[in-house]
């Protein structure tokens, strides 16, 4: 037995035995052995009252086995044989007919029989199944619930018979509560099966006719013409909809999938938008809406300022929507506008401030703006709702960093690794890649490279770590052939990344392949939109080993324009010569 089936067999006997859970009266004039049971059996509920599960179970066992005619006695222990069946799938046999036998006697216990209909439904006995809903329905046939279910099972059989007997049942419950989407779906449903389309086409108008200026019907219809390319029809009853309620964004949102369908795109943006602006539509619905949008037209750079607009709309609608608020958000940092998605953010964390992802994405957004005064503000508000957020604690530590408070820093970096997830190797290895990136700056490097070594322990695929390793290692002229394989390992999959190819360069250049190195650094220059301070000095000194003294100081000028206070750079352009540290 799959554990699936344990489970609903679990959760069907639990209301099994709080069903079977009373005392019994017991008739005068009963045998010895009845009597026994009798006895054993009161001794079973008060070992059950006082949670001994085993005790229970072997009590029971023997008052079955002196009475096995007794269907309650029986219906109890079927709930322990089923839940301790652990897959024994004679037990669950010997469970599910004591649960029949107490059924065959008591089948008017309406939720009892439900859960045992339900129980052979699961472990696949779809016969008894529709034995007990057949049953049900005959005992209880004023209850609509159930007649549903039995029309539906009466339906998924395929049995032609039962089919046309399910379609009986359907058209009973609409004889008395009149027609619906529900039953018509139903009905279309069975239909389709049978690739009846006339029958489908019919059903549909037969729903409309009922009530012909039903926005609901007519956007039913619309649905179910479309699904047979009959556009015009289809069109015609969108319009319609439209028509009886022009303040319906559902049927104004049916109609722009419609004109989706067919390819209009310009159709249906205005569809779209037109719905966007109903006020009826729920706001979960909007959000639907939206996002299908974005997914339609993301590709169309021209439709951008169009969603933004969209999102506007929505947000003088609904400004105090989490939601819009975090969507809108989201859609900005796809796009590379940081600014205005931390701005969104920070309006969605207003409103919900029980947000721990939100609040990650907000210190986020701000240190990728290079904010840290409000990456540092984010993150401590942040930490008066989560204090232990361990993310949250690894991300302040690096704006304490970031802004030269190593000591600050450092104290985060143990909270993070203290909070956080001792499991989690991912975390782990970024925590010690950043405490490692920590005592380097503070000058102690061997700790540094202990922590290094730990992060990529954690995690050989931390490409941070292997990077910045292979990086320091290349500074302090230490071991330079690991270095040349850490940042091999990264180059597999970073090739493209400025940072990773200056420390390819700056290994090459300190093991003396020069030519190389000038081959790294051009690439590296290439690829890096504003490179820093480093990288031109990287490229100075490159180009000096490489016999480019000129081109090696104007690459030395522009790292001292960057970092006006390096006395090294400005011995470099004064000197117009590479200097040894």
């Amino acid at each position: 037995m799959n554990h699936r089936v344990s489970f609903y067999i679990i959760a069907a006997v639990v209301v099994l035995t709080a069903l079977c859970g009373g005392s019994k009266t017991r008739q005068p004039g009963v045998g010895e052995n009845e009597r026994k049971a009798d006895y054993l059996y009161l001794e079973a509920l008060r070992a059950k009252a006082l949670g001994n599960t085993d005790a229970t179970y072997d009590l029971l066992e023997r008052a079955h086995e002196l009475n096995p005619r007794d269907v309650e006695i029986g219906a109890e222990l079927a709930a322990y044989v089923l839940s301790l069946s652990r897959g024994d799938s004679a037990e669950v046999v010997r469970g599910v007919k004591m649960w029949r036998d107490y059924l065959d006697l008591n089948p008017k216990d309406y939720i009892s029989g439900v859960h045992y209909a339900l129980l052979n439904e699961r472990i696949g006995d779809r016969d008894e199944s529709m034995r007990m809903w057949t049953a049900l329905h005959n005992y209880f046939p004023e209850k609509e619930e159930l007649t549903f279910k039995y029309a539906d099972e009466l339906a998924s059989t395929g049995d032609s018979a039962l089919v046309s007997r399910a379609l009986e049942v359907y058209d009973s419950i609409e004889a008395i509560d009149g027609k619906s989407i529900a039953l018509s779906s139903k009905k279309i449903q069975m239909f389709y099966q049978a690739s009846d389309t006339a029958a489908i086409l019919g059903e549909t108008k037969s729903l409309l006719g009922s009530s012909p200026d039903n926005v609901d019907f007519n956007v039913f219809a619309g649905d179910v013409f479309a699904l047979f390319e009959n556009r015009d029809s289809a069109l015609a009853y969108y319009n319609h909809a439209c028509e009886i309620d022009p303040s319906n964004g559902l049927a104004y949102y049916s109609r722009a999938n419609f004109y989706n369908s067919i390819g209009d795109s310009v159709g249906y943006d205005r569809e779209v938008f037109t719905a966007l602006k109903q006020e009826s539509l729920d706001v979960n619905t909007k959000l639907a809406i939206m996002k299908g949008y974005i997914e339609e037209m993301y590709s169309d750079s021209t439709e951008q300022p169009r969603i933004r607009q969209l999102f506007e709309v929505l947000i003088d609608q609904h400004p105090h929507e989490h939601d819009i608020h975090d969507m809108y958000a989201r859609y900005l940092i796809v796009n590379g506008d940081y600014a205005s998605a931390a701005e969104h953010t920070e309006l969605a964390l207003d409103i919900e401030p029980d947000d721990p992802q939100g609040w990650q994405m907000l210190v986020s957004l701000y240190l990728q703006i290079e904010d840290y005064a409000r990456a540092e503000q984010a993150a401590e508000r942040a930490l008066r709702y989560f204090p232990a957020d361990a993310e949250i604690h690894l991300m302040l530590g690096g704006i304490y960093a970031q802004t030269d408070r190593s000591r600050e820093a450092r104290a985060q970096y143990d909270k993070a690794i203290d909070e956080g997830d001792s499991g989690n190797v991912e975390f782990l290895s970024r925590a010690y890649c950043a405490i490692g990136d920590n005592h380097y700056i503070d000058g102690d490097k061997d700790s540094a490279f202990v922590y290094y070594e730990r992060a990529i322990l954690y995690n050989p695929q931390n490409y941070t770590a292997l990077n910045n390793c292979a990086y320091y290692l290349a500074c302090e002229g230490r071991d330079l052939d690991k270095a040349m394989e850490l940042v091999n390992e990264v180059l597999k999959v970073r090739n493209d990344e400025p940072t990773s190819m200056d420390t390819y360069a700056w290994v090459l250049f300190k093991k003396k392949d020069y030519p190389a190195a000038k081959d790294a650094i051009d690439l590296t220059l290439e690829l890096t939109q504003e490179p820093s301070s480093d990288v031109y000095e990287h490229a100075g000194d490159i180009y000096f080993m490489n016999g480019d003294p000129d081109k090696a100081v104007k690459f030395w000028e522009q790292a001292l324009e960057l970092d006006p206070g390096n006395d090294l750079l400005k011995r470099k352009v004064k000197h117009k010569t590479y200097f040894y540290k």
